[in-house]
Formats: C-alpha cells, sequence, structure tokens
C-alpha cells in the first residue's frame, strides 16, 4: 500500500504531501497500463474475428452456413444486428456535431477541458514532488470533470466503426492518459500533477467550437484560430512536460540532476525555443529536458523552413 509523508506534524499547517516514488509511478502506470492492455485486447478481439469470419467462409457451405440460414437462428441473429445498427446509429446522431445535442456536448467537453486545464495550472504553483492532499478543493471538481469524460468516451468508443483507430486518435489518448490518473487519485486520497497538461492539446478543437457558435464566419478568422489553436495547444503541452521532466529528474538518476522550475518559466524556455532564439537564462538540465529540447528545435526549424 502506497504510503504517503507529511511534510509538517499537522494538517493545519500544509496540505501538501510529498510524494514517493511509488504513488508517481502510479499515476504513470495506470495510463499507460490502461492505453496499452486496451490495444491489446482490441487487437485480440480483431485478430479473432478475422479468424471466425475467414473460417466461415472455408466451412460456409457446411454446417455453420445451415445453422445461419436455419429460421430461429437466423430470425434472431438478423435482429441481434439491426438492434446493434440501430444503437450506434442513436449514438452517432446523439455525438454529431450537426445536432443541437451533439453541438451541446461537444462545447461541454471543451468547456470542462479547459476548466481542468485551469485546475491542472493552479496546482502546478506546487513543486512537482508533492501531492495534494483531499482537503484542496479543486481535487472533487476534477474528478466530476473526469467522471463526465470518461461517460463521453464511452459513447464515443461504442459509435466508433474501427475501434483500434478510435483507440489511437488524439482525442482519445488525451483521454487515456489523464482520466484514469484521477481515479487513482480518489483511492489514494492524494493527487499529483503527473501527465494533466495533456488536456491541453483539446484547444486545438477552438476553430470547432468558434464555428458552431457562429464567432467566426469568413475564412481567414477560420485560419487564423486553427493558428492560434495550434500554437497555445503545442506551448501549454510542452511546457508541462518540460515542466514535469526537470522538477522531476532523470529516472535513472533518481532525481539528483532536478531544478525547481516553474510553470510559466517552461512556458518561457518553450517560447524562446519554437521562437529559436535561445536566450539562455533557462535552461533544460535533464537528459530527458534537453533531448526533447533538441527534438523541439529541430520541428521549430523545418517550420520555419516550409514557411519560407
Amino acid at each position: 500500500m502506497f504510503q504517503t509523508k507529511l511534510r509538517n506534524e499537522t494538517w493545519e499547517d500544509l496540505p501538501k504531501m510529498s510524494c514517493t516514488t511509488e504513488i508517481q509511478a502510479a499515476f504513470i502506470l495506470s495510463s499507460f497500463v490502461t492505453f496499452f492492455s486496451g490495444l491489446i485486447i482490441l487487437l485480440i478481439f480483431r485478430l479473432i474475428w478475422r479468424s471466425v469470419k475467414k473460417w466461415q467462409i472455408i466451412k460456409g457451405t457446411g454446417i455453420i452456413l445451415e445453422l445461419f440460414t436455419s429460421g430461429t437462428i437466423a430470425r434472431s441473429h438478423v435482429r441481434s444486428l439491426h438492434f446493434q445498427g440501430q444503437f450506434r446509429d442513436h449514438i452517432e446522431m446523439l455525438l454529431s456535431a450537426q445536432t443541437f445535442v451533439g453541438q451541446v456536448l461537444v462545447i461541454l467537453v471543451f468547456v470542462l477541458s479547459i476548466g481542468s486545464l485551469i485546475i491542472y495550472f493552479i496546482n502546478s504553483a506546487d513543486p512537482v514532488g508533492s501531492c495534494s492532499s483531499y482537503e484542496d478543493k479543486t481535487i472533487p471538481i476534477d474528478l466530476v470533470f473526469n467522471a463526465f469524460f470518461s461517460f463521453y468516451f464511452g459513447l464515443r468508443f461504442m459509435a466508433a466503426d474501427d475501434k483500434i483507430k478510435f483507440w489511437l486518435e488524439m482525442n482519445s489518448i488525451v483521454d487515456i492518459f489523464t482520466i484514469p490518473p484521477t481515479f487513482i487519485s480518489y483511492y489514494l486520497k492524494s493527487n499529483w500533477l503527473g501527465l494533466r497538461f495533456l488536456r491541453a492539446l483539446r484547444l486545438l478543437e477552438l476553430p470547432q467550437i468558434l464555428q458552431i457558435l457562429r464567432a467566426i464566419k469568413t475564412s481567414n478568422s477560420v485560419k487564423f484560430s486553427k493558428l492560434l489553436s495550434i500554437i497555445l495547444s503545442t506551448w501549454f503541452t510542452a511546457a508541462g512536460f518540460i515542466h514535469l521532466v526537470e522538477n522531476s529528474g532523470d529516472p535513472w538518476l533518481k532525481g539528483r540532476n532536478s531544478q525547481n522550475i516553474s510553470y510559466f518559466e517552461s512556458i518561457y524556455l518553450v517560447m524562446a525555443t519554437t521562437s529559436t532564439v535561445g536566450f539562455g537564462d533557462v535552461v533544460a538540465k535533464t537528459s530527458l529536458g534537453r533531448t526533447f529540447i533538441m527534438f523541439f528545435t529541430l520541428g521549430s526549424l523545418v517550420k520555419n523552413i516550409f514557411n519560407i
């Protein structure tokens, strides 16, 4: 059972707790285990389904064909397929941004994602190595947000024709890597920043939200909103990764090369890197951070070359 150490003797002095390596690992592993185990299960089901279909084709003239062409089994099979098709069609209509309910859901998910991101910004003011106790009122709020995200994720999963493709979509990855840690925090009665910065990727949906609200109408305003959403989501996500690895240090060095860097300083570093200026007043000290900055700088250079 994971243990947390209070920094002071009384809860009144500080509601923050130092996170042990085990607790941090629990938050990170919950996301990766959910992603890879779900992907493996989906791949296994697809292989089984394809094997069954091939076997039915090979043995189609035999007993399988007779069973499915016989009265009772054929009718029940057709009814089952019809019900599944209708159920999926209803969910697709519900989630479609062309319907009023679908538009409300899309806007609500976006607003709650921004709310969850704001909670991350608030919590990032505390040291990365600390955990928030359940005295922190932002934890139950974030839990409610993620409960709704789980419900919406389930609807999208049921409506998806290709489950594996859906599992690998960006929005699905954001949900998979941010929802499970929230429920882990409920079990452990403490919360950690972890990978919650990935919620910033939801900002990529800003142009769609503005179009639904009819806030933008011209093609130039749509292009500007897309550019703005890409820049903001990239900066916030990259800054979140830098903030995490620089404050935690390289795992193989057990954090000995960590440094105290605020989220604002991380954004400043990312912005300087994007502009390929690099003033040198804020630098990455960990191997993970430096490697990330190298690829981030390379990406910025490639982008600038294509814009010439």
